[in-house]
């Protein structure tokens, strides 16, 4: 644990050249974890339109008409979707979200304001490994592998063009594509399989904050939950010794405003979160992401780990039970128990590190370094990332690395540089 907030106050100095791209970044948020949390400060966020001012709609796709799915999950045959659209012919850019996360993040609506500010069409999908996804789109029902993933999203894909064309007769001029997180790993395999394909014939692809190796950083992101915290002797200790932290600084202050709470004014109070808190926070929803993954991979494959494969689950079955088991099972447990054992059954010789290596972004290294309209964005403190792999990107990308020297993990994508450098890359013009 040491090891991964020591990554997260690594130097940008490391990088050499990289450093003059961001010696008058003005992102105020040095600490890595309270950048994650609480995103960009607003006076320096690129300005969007309101979320009613977006002329969008959610639609929705059947993507496997053949799957049966049992009663509690009727809602989940069609895969949903955001769309925004332009009155007028537009490039469309396809957002994919990041681990566990739906379409509908708040993240996500951001960067979707942000396109269709630029004049795009923008469809927004959903992580491969969020629940509504492995029940609609996933062939396997067990999401991780780079490959496998990419030819379900790239199916969901085509298929929710179709319908925004039929739904709201857009029309298309070109195709851009962007992932946040595991979402942006997502993103450089659905590119290099269309490359193959030859059907979106994508013309830009921003990797926002991606894992270099899969297995590496779900250990890293695994880990957070166990840092020790002085008097927290487990997770429920945790809490309710976050929750007294709350509610003191809320008893002085007068006023319950969660947000700025949380997110911070607390931070400048003598309550203030310790870097150990707040890494267990970020741990905290990454293992209910994880559990979820976990235990819907389980309903679908009829897996029986944590759902008995005579149980049927109707509508007025609770879930909480099966859901409690599975917040036991962090991403590694996933792997180790799901997904391996399953991708085990056609490379019988081959270890869990051959699988992470094959879902890797060196696995495709040079489809990447070949293409140049592929660009990476990410910071020097992002703690799901080694030194090592900010020394590939680097390399990998070269000047098509965007690099900034703080931010954590996507906590910097609202700045207004940031989001400036990644439009001007999307649309071809030069980056004052």
């Amino acid at each position: 644990m040491k090891r991964i907030i020591a990554t997260a106050t690594l130097s940008f100095a490391l990088f050499g050249n990289y450093a003059a791209q961001a010696e008058d970044f003005s992102y105020s948020e040095e600490n890595a974890f309270m950048a994650t949390i609480a995103s960009t400060p607003p006076q320096q966020a690129a300005p969007v339109p309101a979320e009613v001012d977006v002329q969008q709609d959610d639609l929705s796709v059947r993507v496997l008409p053949d799957r049966t799915l049992p009663p509690i999950l009727s809602g989940f045959h069609e895969l949903d979707f955001r769309l925004a659209w332009q009155d007028q012919p537009a490039p469309l850019m396809f957002l994919i979200a990041g681990t566990g996360s739906g379409f509908d993040t708040a993240r996500m609506d951001y960067l979707k304001r942000v396109f269709w500010q630029a004049g795009m069409h923008v469809i927004v999908l959903s992580s491969p490994t969020n629940h509504d996804f492995i029940a609609a789109a996933s062939r396997s029902g067990l999401p991780g592998l780079g490959r496998r993933d990419a030819r379900d999203l790239h199916t969901a894909m085509s298929m929710a063009v179709e319908e925004a064309r039929e739904a709201k007769g857009i029309e298309i001029t070109e195709y851009h594509m962007a992932g946040f997180s595991l979402g942006a790993l997502n993103a450089a395999f659905v590119g290099e399989l269309d490359q193959q394909l030859g059907q979106f014939d994508f013309s830009k692809i921003v990797l926002l904050n991606p894992p270099v190796d899969l297995y590496t950083s779900v250990t890293r992101l695994d880990a957070l939950p166990y840092t020790r915290v002085e008097g927290v002797d487990g997770t429920d200790s945790f809490y309710e010794h976050i929750f007294d932290k709350l509610s003191r600084y809320y008893a002085r202050r007068g006023t319950i405003d969660v947000q700025a709470g949380l997110f911070a004014d607390i931070q400048a109070s003598d309550d203030a979160l310790t870097d150990a808190e707040l890494a267990m926070l970020i741990g905290a929803v990454f293992r209910f992401a994880a559990a979820d993954l976990s235990f819907m991979s389980d309903v679908i494959t009829q897996g029986g780990l944590y759902v008995p494969v005579d149980q049927k689950l109707k509508v007025s079955t609770s879930l909480t039970p099966y859901l409690r088991q599975a917040l036991f099972c962090n991403f590694r447990c996933y792997m180790e128990t799901q997904l391996y054992p399953d991708w085990q059954t056609r490379n019988a010789e081959q270890s869990i590190e051959d699988m992470s290596q094959e879902s890797s972004l060196r696995s495709i290294e040079d489809y990447l370094r070949d293409n140049s309209d592929i660009a990476v964005v990410t910071n020097a403190d992002d703690f799901i990332l080694t030194g090592e792999d900010y020394q590939y990107l680097v390399q990998l990308f070269g000047e098509r690395a965007f690099l900034y020297p703080r931010g954590g993990h996507g906590g910097n994508l609202q700045h207004k540089d940031v989001v400036a450098r990644i439009l001007s890359f999307v649309e071809g013009t030069p980056n004052e």
